[in-house]
């Protein structure tokens, strides 16, 4: 044959050479004069690789086979194969004990021994046989062998090729090394032929054979490791004919049929389905190659700039979808149906069925990306900027605009339930560094947020696979003029950290805020339900549809509650927030981030510029974290232990600093998780099971809890600090926390006795040009009691006055505007009546043991006059202006006011001293509210509430104020008479320490002037800064006054 007609033929491309050709042509032209029924056409459009393995021994390399070798290798190629040359009629005794074989006709009269120089041609001749059940041959017993008959004729090409490839393995001690391997080649480079060309072979969707491969035997102990290393073995052949271009259909091409199968799968089974977890471990597979992990994330990446939605619905994303929450917001809840019919025993266990899959499906998934991070250098690139694309396209779902209106973008800003596995995910990829104080914590380095990459490729080189971050509000704002940071080479541990802070951004805490608004709801509903029934009856239409409300709005608060409450990942989460809580203080005081360094007081300054790096939303997570767990889990918090100190030591460093934490908002989420990490005061709290000790040793031995007061004080003020000024109902929403940590506090010695410190302190400095923080504090107590308190009443008079209309059917009050009226009054009313009856508490037993400061000249003009006012309309004639149905819906508590109001002139007036004497003026002298019938009245009140010890008290506090009047009575008519000039313009009484304010020149008296600085330091006359110590004291009019009082007998 010439060289020519050698190139010519297409089985020219099974030899490595046209050498070897031509000494196979020369060794076989006498015993192999065959014509193939496979045509030359067939076989045009197959490409075998010349470089792969060797798939034909070369007969000048390995001679043919004795007869004796002959049959033997026969025999096991007949076994692996199920085919054969031979008709049964042909063979001797001891060749008819084969199993049901597939007979080639196309060898029938050419070929005598199957053997290894032709396997090639007869793989294929075997995969290209129409109905090979009809060409299936045994002997004997075998005949009637059914299941060997089905083996020997499965038209499924990719199966056949498998269960050879699988009976390869059982005959692998029955072969030379050398004959295994070439088999095994053989099989390897038909299966990437078949899954390249499909169109060559008879059925069709070959290239799905491979998932159907995976689920008939990947979960079968015998199967598994050979399945797998036939998988791989084929993707490693099709990749390598793909990069050498030998083949134009690549790895993902091939796979991707598969691919969609699976990820179909995913997309519509329940977490209930036990079948899940066999489908992870098909996703598993395509971790254990390079060259199928590279497929598996290619097809997994959305094109272009993709949205959130996108990496849900693909193939990685579509397992974390599976949850007990719906995958779309308008999708329907599996579990929880019909909440009201089922007992919360029951509920509880639904909730704990629910966890185990949820552990699980976190576990499981987490070992899928695990295996890919550790595959290869560019497999780890890969996911990383999987996961990297996929944080950036969900950052909207923390922002304030979505999670209020979440409704509206539900097709594309949906998907709680991937979230909250996301994150779960990657709490575990963390757990390495999730430890206080972690060495590896070290690693993480504070710029990583501040640096933007341009390109994947910049990306994989900087590893930095998060874009968008350097939008995020920084705990303190960059320095004017400071330069950008110097570019780095980041590391897994800073990605993988602020990739999980980000990732439970979009979590954990969206589905949090989700759920404590679902709860105010469900409230609202609620009422609604509860007053349309007093109404309109059992059986009106309103009330079944608000019934169907609440059913709804049950079914959902469960669910997003099993979804968050996952003992596992919840653990996971508090670990690693503690351990951020060390990285932070760590940022903010180590002068070198190389190494921890022992704190101590006062805390280091050196890192404030690395703060500017650091994003707000870390904190935030530590902060809805902790509140979350305290609400549904307070058991949790204990269990951690010693641990907790770390938590207070972040809430000590930054609550406090504006330096370290600008952000008063912000602030004032640490005092609410300073709330959280209380002692539970409820009557029925667990700590009859478990001790409360750790909790409790955070308020007692914390080694910087000397400073918990002032820090408190300081970011109660701050809220209302210029240019830090937040709403009003923000302002009394975190000032609540505050008010009960201070309570809980006081109770304990030593921080009462620094309370007491402070309040000696601001007094003895009360004109200060800046006023101290104490007395910013009480004033702050007093402007909200005042502002709260006279709000409250006002709205339940309003709201009696609608209740009346409705009562009356007048003015339209019964309609549905009416019911809406009284709904946004009684929302308004019960909110200022929460807040002012705490402020009244916290003035109550503050007051128990701080009077001096509440008596000065400065102080005691203003909270007089503010209880004589509240006193007398909660227990005046005009008290039946509040009288409303439903007292408790508006947490009106007028009793308990009158208790706290009568206790605070109770402690400021009744001590027979200098300052309770000042008060009790203060109180006489009040001519708007004040009367000898006051008292007597609120006596009345506390007798009825059985508290007898107080009303004698205010008895005698009365006679007292009333003695104190008529001695100050005689002092105000010889003085009636005063100049002009000796008159203070705003309140109109003597002066007694005269000051003339710098810039407008007005004279007035000291007390008045320190009144309004504390709440506004500027000039009241031309709004001019102002502050104590710019007043010019006016000695000559000062010294005018007292003559003429002396004259007066004064």
């Amino acid at each position: 044959m010439s060289d020519a007609d050698i190139t010519g033929n297409p089985f020219s491309a099974l030899f490595p050479s046209v050498v070897d050709v031509q000494a196979f042509v020369q060794g076989t032209s006498d015993t192999l004069d065959y014509v193939l029924a496979v045509t030359e056409k067939d076989l045009a459009s197959r490409e075998i690789d010349s470089s792969a393995p060797t798939t034909v021994i070369n007969p000048s390399v390995s001679a043919v086979p004795a007869p004796s070798e002959c049959t033997k290798l026969t025999s096991i190629l007949e076994e692996i194969l199920r085919v054969t040359l031979k008709d049964p009629s042909d063979r001797t005794a001891a060749e008819r004990c084969i199993p049901p074989c597939v007979l080639l006709t196309a060898f029938k009269d050419t070929k005598k021994c199957l053997d290894l120089t032709s396997l090639d041609e007869v793989i294929f001749e075997r995969l290209v046989t129409d109905e090979p059940q009809n060409q299936v041959v045994s002997h004997g017993s075998l005949q009637q062998d059914s299941e060997q008959q089905a083996i020997a004729s499965e038209s499924r090409v990719l199966f056949y090729l498998y269960q050879c490839f699988h009976r390869l393995e059982k005959f692998k001690s029955h072969l030379q090394k050398e004959d295994y391997a070439a088999i095994e080649n053989v099989i390897i480079s038909q299966a990437s032929t078949c899954l390249c060309h499909c169109e060559i072979y008879p059925g069709s969707k070959i290239q799905e054979q491979v998932f159907c491969l995976l689920v008939e035997y990947y979960s079968e102990s015998e199967h598994r490791y050979v399945l797998e290393r036939f998988l791989k073995n084929t993707a490693e052949c099709i990749k390598g004919r793909f990069d050498s271009e030998g083949e134009e259909v690549s790895l993902l091409e091939v796979l991707s049929h598969s691919f969609n199968l699976l990820r179909n799968r995913f997309s519509i089974i329940s977490i209930a389905n036990r079948e899940f977890f066999t489908l992870l471990d098909l996703l598993m597979f395509f971790t254990t190659s390079t060259p199928m992990a590279a497929a598996l994330l290619e097809f997994s990446m959305p094109p272009g700039k993709a949205n959130f939605r996108s990496f849900q619905e693909s193939l990685l994303g579509s397992p974390l979808c599976v949850s007990c929450l719906p995958r779309r917001d308008n999708d329907p809840y599996e579990f929880f149906e019909q909440p009201s019919q089922v007992s919360a025993q029951d509920h509880a266990i639904t909730e704990g069925n629910l966890w185990l899959p949820l552990k699980g499906l976190a576990s499981e998934i987490y070992t899928i990306f695990n295996a890919l991070l550790r595959l290869s250098p560019e497999i780890k690139n890969k996911t990383l900027t999987w996961l990297g694309r996929c944080i950036e396209a969900g950052a909207d779902r923390s922002k304030l605009w979505n999670t209020q209106t979440s409704e509206l973008f539900m097709s594309v800003q949906s998907g709680d339930g991937f979230a909250l596995n996301l994150g779960a995910v990657l709490l575990k990829l963390s757990k390495p560094f999730s430890e206080p104080y972690s060495p590896k914590l070290l690693k993480v380095l504070p710029t990583y947020c501040a640096y933007e990459t341009a390109s994947e490729d910049e990306g994989n080189r900087l590893f930095k696979h998060i874009r968008g971050l350097s939008k995020e509000t920084c705990l303190v704002p960059k320095p004017d003029g400071a330069p950008d940071p110097i570019q780095e080479t980041f590391n897994f541990p800073t990605e993988c950290f602020f990739a999980t802070h980000q990732a439970l951004a979009l979590g954990f805490r969206v589905v949090n805020e989700r759920l404590a608004r679902l709860s105010q709801g469900l409230n609202r509903i609620r009422r609604a339900f509860e007053d349309a029934r007093s109404h309109g009856g059992e059986n009106s239409e309103v009330v079944d549809q608000l019934q169907e409300n609440m059913e709804r709005g049950m079914t959902r608060f469960l669910s997003l509650k099993a979804a968050l409450l996952e003992p596992d990942t919840l653990e996971q989460m508090l670990q690693f927030h503690i351990a951020s809580a060390t990285w932070l203080c760590h940022v903010a005081t180590a002068e070198k981030m190389d190494k921890f360094c022992t704190l101590s007081l006062p805390f280091p300054e050196h890192g404030k510029d690395r703060l500017a790096f650091v994003p707000e939303f870390m904190v935030e997570n530590i902060c809805d974290c902790i509140i979350f767990v305290r609400r549904f889990s307070e058991k949790t918090l204990e269990l951690l232990g010693d641990k907790l100190e770390h938590l207070m030591t972040l809430i000590l460093m930054f609550m406090g600093s504006p330096e370290r934490m600008n952000n008063p908002h912000l602030r004032a989420r640490l005092a609410e998780m300073l709330e959280a990490l209380m002692v539970s005061t409820d009557e029925d709290r667990y700590s009859t099971l478990l001790p409360n000790m750790h909790r409790e040793k955070l308020f007692h031995s914390h080694p910087f809890v000397g400073e918990l007061v002032p820090t408190l004080l300081h970011v109660f003020v701050s809220i209302e600090m210029t240019g830090q000024s937040v709403t009003f109902e923000q302002k009394f929403h975190y000032r609540r926390p505050m008010y009960i940590v201070l309570d809980y506090v006081w109770k304990l010695p030593e921080h009462r006795k620094k309370m007491k410190h402070l309040a000696k302190e601001a007094e003895a400095n009360i004109e200060c040009a800046t006023p101290p923080l104490f007395l910013r504090f009480i004033n702050l107590l007093i402007n909200d009691a005042i502002f709260l308190l006279d709000e409250a009443l006002s709205y339940m008079s309003r709201l009696r006055e609608v209740q009346q209309q409705r009562e009356s059917g007048a003015g339209g009050a019964s309609g549905t505007q009416g019911q809406a009226n009284i709904q946004h009054l009684g929302m308004l009313a019960h909110f200022h009546n929460v807040m002012g009856t705490e402020t009244i508490r916290t003035l109550a037993w503050l007051t128990s043991g701080i009077t001096s400061i509440f008596c000065h000249p400065t102080m005691v003009d203003r909270i007089a006059p503010m209880l004589n006012y509240f006193l007398l309309h909660l227990v005046g004639p005009e008290k039946k202006k509040l009288k409303v149905k439903d007292l408790n819906e508006y947490e009106f508590k007028p009793q308990e006011l009158v208790q706290n109001i009568c206790k605070i002139y109770d402690h400021l007036g009744s001590p027979d001293t200098p300052t309770a004497h000042a008060f009790c003026i203060a109180v006489s002298k009040d001519g708007r509210s004040y009367s000898p019938d006051l008292f007597p009245q609120a006596q009345s009140v506390l007798q009825r509430i059985g508290q007898t010890s107080l009303s004698l008290a205010v008895g005698h506090l009365a006679q007292k104020i009333q003695k104190t009047a008529a001695d100050q009575k005689q002092v105000e008519d010889a003085i009636s008479d005063a100049p002009e000039e000796f008159l203070d313009p705003i309140m109109s009484t003597i002066m007694t320490d005269p000051v003339t304010l710098p810039s407008s020149g007005i004279v007035l008296d000291r007390s008045t002037i320190a009144r309004h600085v504390l709440s506004d330091q500027t000039d009241p006359f031309n709004r001019s800064p102002l502050t104590m110590e710019m007043v010019i004291p006016n000695d000559d009019l000062k010294r005018r006054i007292t003559e003429w009082k002396a004259k007066r007998g004064q």
